[in-house]
């Protein structure tokens, strides 16, 4: 197209990125696939502030379940609260009909984590930061093979 220009931009006009999303979107829905993910999150409080002491943030679309955030605050940690939250959105996601979920994080982050609720690592970007890397890893929630009637 010799009637275009290509303009680099450090903040970009949130319209302009809206539009590259629709264009995306009308491309992927070309293609059969309707791109409506359903918010999710589940938050542990303190009783006694109300205060969020641990949380996870995903979204659920096309049967599975996308974990963005989980994070406990540090005097919570290890009392169970990550595998508590995990579970509680797995739950949810199955109700709403997903079969598999999927997360990133990095090595210096939650991979044993993960390993030990059943994620299994699928990829991995070494160097993502460096000296590190990142790790991407996925559950199958509902068993989608045919049972053996035998």
């Amino acid at each position: 197209m010799s009637d275009s220009i290509i303009v680099l931009e450090t903040i970009a006009n949130q319209q302009d990125i809206a539009a590259v999303g629709a264009m995306l979107n009308d491309y992927n829905t070309e293609q059969g696939l309707v791109y409506n993910p359903q918010s999710l999150a589940v938050f542990i409080r303190n009783n006694d502030t109300g205060r969020v002491i641990a949380g996870l943030k995903g979204s659920t679309h096309w049967e599975w379940l996308r974990i963005k955030l989980l994070a406990v605050h540090k005097s919570a940690r290890n009392k169970g609260f990550g595998t508590q939250l995990l579970n509680a959105a797995e739950k949810e996601a199955i109700d709403r009909g997903c079969k598999f979920a999927f997360v990133d994080t990095y090595s210096f982050q939650a991979l044993p984590f993960y390993k030990k609720c059943g994620y299994e690592v699928f990829g991995e970007l070494p160097e993502y930061p460096s000296g590190h890397s990142r790790f991407f890893l996925r559950k199958t929630l509902v068993n989608t093979s045919p049972t053996d009637k035998n």
